[in-house]
């Protein structure tokens, strides 16, 4: 995360974003932020990682107070949150007075708390738990974690949940409102759509347990069943071996071919074989030739590290030759082209979802036949085979874990994967 977005997170999670907001609720906030601190538990274990955090925030704030446009109002309020930071890392090393004292000091702000009323009761005068909270507490903590694009991606389901939720205060959340949010935004979005908000959404809620922001949540099976199926259907074998011979029959000079060849015999992500370079295509000391999907170079990104993977290439496999395959890699550096790929992502897409896979497929081509329908041909017949599920997952670069092959189709030798595609594509049933 650049030092923009650090910055940024930083404010939102001290409510310094809104300088419009009353000298109150920021402070209102902190006591609240305080009250977590101290009361929150922490494994033994992780207490040195809980320390690098609050010295990290300590030192976001720190950064904001000698370089941001602050009110004076703002400025209080950055100097009392470093030392809401810094009493937080005393607890840690066993020593809790120093929050305590801040905690009594910011209820003698408040007004009437103090002496007057336990302490106990402080947490009924916090402000509500909302969803907008909970995002800027958990993408402090989380969001150094997150590639750009998936950082970007959180931050815009983030919104929209904050939207649906509102000033919901979470601790006192039901079963209902999850219910009734997740009604109201299936009523205007897929349910693919809806359950991938849900699943940001539960993300949060494990952390803030974890953290003991909230005690219990109620997201658990949230996730719409209906309407889920993909539009995306999984080819035939005749109508792979289809799109194999529309590939061979171009020119051996044109990537297009490989792009199309390369999505049939390694169930490859359009962009995954988009972006192989010549570099990626590396020929083991077995003799095996494989494609390496991975992300290190400028414009090359992967779906997550499970992703990174390497992919056999299997000679003959529906007619693919590899030899001429090779021969286009050769051409490629000989150019001084370190790329591939002649065309970009989108226009090879494009290309290929509208020209290349109906002309292939003739009168059989359908709605949901598309270049991704190729992996999700590959996962079928894997299945359709009894190959181990730990091989799919190597193959297709799947999370590890159970899975099963209903989307498609972790330590897998690469030859064993070899020996799995030959016999899987080159042998009939």
């Amino acid at each position: 995360m650049d030092a923009s977005h650090r910055l940024a997170e930083t404010l939102k999670a001290f409510h310094l974003d809104h300088p419009q907001a009353t000298f109150s609720e920021p402070r209102e906030h902190l006591l609240w932020l305080a009250e977590n601190l101290l009361s929150s538990a922490h494994d033994v274990h992780s207490l040195r990682d809980w320390g690098d955090l609050y010295e990290d925030v300590w030192t976001n704030l720190a950064e904001i107070a000698a370089t941001m446009p602050l009110s004076v109002d703002q400025h209080e309020h950055v100097m009392r949150a470093k030392q809401v930071m810094a009493a937080a890392q005393a607890r840690l090393q066993g020593d809790s007075v120093p929050l305590v004292k801040i905690i009594r000091d910011l209820e003698g702000d408040h007004g009437q708390m103090g002496e007057s009323i336990p302490a106990s009761l402080s947490v009924l005068a916090s402000p509500p738990m909302t969803f907008e909270t909970l995002s800027g507490l958990y993408l402090a903590d989380r969001g150094q974690d997150q590639k750009d694009s998936t950082l970007k991606e959180t931050k815009l389901c983030h919104k929209t949940l904050s939207t649906q939720l509102g000033d919901l205060d979470l601790r006192k959340h039901s079963r209902a409102d999850l219910v009734a949010m997740r009604d109201r935004l299936h009523a205007t979005r897929a349910a693919s759509t809806v359950n991938k908000l849900i699943v940001k959404l539960s993300a949060v809620f494990a952390w803030a347990v974890e953290n003991g922001h909230l005690v219990k949540t109620y997201d658990k099976k949230l996730k719409l069943t209906k309407g889920l199926e993909s539009t995306r259907k999984a080819f035939s074998q005749a109508q792979v071996a289809k799109v194999m011979d529309y590939a061979s029959n171009l020119p051996a000079t044109s990537w297009k071919r490989w792009l199309l060849s390369l999505g049939v015999i390694t169930g490859g992500r359009l962009n995954e074989i988009s972006q192989l370079t010549t570099s990626d295509i590396q020929t083991l000391e077995s003799g095996v030739v494989a494609i390496h999907i991975n992300e290190a170079g400028e414009g090359k990104s992967i779906k997550n590290k499970r992703s990174e993977r390497l992919v056999p290439l299997t000679d003959g496999a529906y007619g693919f030759d590899l030899a001429a395959f090779l021969r286009y890699v050769e051409s490629c550096k000989l150019s001084g082209s370190e790329r591939l790929a002649q065309i970009g992502y989108k226009t090879a897409g494009d290309w290929a979802n509208r020209q290349a896979i109906p002309e292939a497929l003739g009168e059989s081509f359908g709605p949901g036949l598309v270049f991704h329908s190729l992996p999700h041909s590959l996962a079928s017949l894997m299945q359709a085979r009894g190959v181990p599920t730990t091989y799919a997952q190597a193959l297709m670069g799947h999370a590890s874990g159970t899975i099963t092959f209903d989307t498609y189709g972790a330590g897998v030798p690469v030859d064993a994967l070899a020996k799995m595609l030959a016999a899987l594509l080159t042998s009939k049933p």
